[in-house]
């Protein structure tokens, strides 16, 4: 087998997980969106679980190595929506609870490969079984992770979505800054603030999954 140094295995066994957690996200965003009206969604390609579709070039790089990042966001019609602040808020909770119950799921999923762990007799399974693992726990660690980094109501964030649903005249104020506010998210990131502020709350539930 094929030594594969351990930086670029690193980070190749983070990218199911980011391809996974943005690809539910803003595919069930899509779904959503165009159930409750806008039908402008399909013309967009974005009624399509493609990962092409829905990732951000930028927003990825920043997944890879900072932990935190964001995805390409669906471009809405709010006025072809009956119930605008009913729509909105579906429109942010469904993607964020895709993203929480596929987390769960893999976390069901890592900790059946540890359990089988001392099944194993030799050092080429040993090391495939590491692989497996890690990308198991990586696809429930970035799910639960862009779940809850979703809920800030920072465009391109989904959050922006539930600040519309629950106060518009706030939503306004706040998209009247949407360039210094970009710039503020990604320095709470590159800055690793984002990872102190999340990862203890991720691997904690990850931890009471496990039980």
């Amino acid at each position: 087998m094929i030594k594969i140094p351990d930086i670029i295995l690193s980070i190749l066994v983070t990218i199911p997980g980011i391809i996974i957690a943005i690809t539910l996200h803003e595919y069930t965003k899509s779904l959503v969106a165009n159930s409750l009206g806008d039908k402008g969604i399909k013309a967009q390609g974005r009624l399509a679980p493609n990962p092409l579709r829905h990732m951000d070039p930028l927003g990825g790089i920043f997944l890879v190595f900072f932990g935190y990042g964001w995805s390409n966001p669906v471009r809405l019609a709010p006025s072809s929506f009956k119930e605008r602040k009913k729509a909105m808020l579906m429109i942010f909770i469904m993607p964020f609870l895709a993203n929480i119950i596929a987390g769960f799921a893999f976390t069901i999923a890592f900790n059946f490969f540890d359990a089988s762990y001392f099944n194993l007799q030799d050092s080429i399974n040993i090391q495939t079984y590491r692989i497996i693992w890690n990308i198991l726990r990586f696809i429930a660690i970035y799910n639960i992770s862009f779940a809850l980094f979703s809920i800030i109501p920072i465009y391109p964030l989904s959050g922006t979505y539930l600040l519309w649903a629950i106060s518009p005249p706030a939503a306004l104020k706040v998209s009247q800054h949407e360039n210094i506010l970009k710039m503020l998210l990604v320095f709470f990131i590159v800055m690793f603030f984002a990872r102190n502020v999340f990862d203890p709350v991720v691997h904690t539930l990850i931890q009471v999954l496990a039980f």
